[in-house]
């Protein structure tokens, strides 16, 4: 992958036409502190997601029983950056005292993650067991 350097004159001119930022308005303007407020929106405060990003978090991706879960969950896109997780190349089968055990492990994990999890499913279902029906075990 070739990397562009922003030292480049049309480069600078580039970025800097796509992603204004406080710096491209005079100080204490409106439009600076509005350019501000944006950028803190869209990153949060301190390192934080901010309150409409429904992606996972970075360090917990998010456990699949199913395949179709992992497709459901897919189709959910985050307002602010699209994909919400790393999509697993490879499924393999979950046993059933594992996919019993998933609703209990969720509740301990962060509340993004929780939060992220219910965009794709009800809170009825996601409390729920997946399981599989007996006619398809056998």
């Amino acid at each position: 992958m070739i990397s562009k350097r922003l030292s480049g004159k049309e480069n600078r001119e580039r970025q800097r036409a796509t992603v204004l930022g406080p710096g491209d308005f005079p100080l204490r303007s409106p439009q600076s502190r509005a350019a501000a407020r944006f950028r803190l929106l869209r990153i949060g405060v301190a390192g934080e997601l901010p309150s409409d990003c429904i992606c996972f978090p970075e360090n917990e991706q998010p456990f699949f029983c199913f395949p179709s879960e992992e497709e459901i969950a897919a189709i959910v896109k985050c307002p602010l950056h699209g994909n919400r997780f790393r999509q697993p190349v490879v499924h393999i089968y979950v046993a059933k005292w594992r996919r019993e055990g998933e609703p209990k492990r969720r509740q301990r994990l962060s509340s993004q993650y929780r939060k992220a999890w219910l965009a794709s499913f009800a809170e009825d279902l996601a409390s729920q067991t997946r399981a599989v029906p007996d006619s398809l075990t056998r």
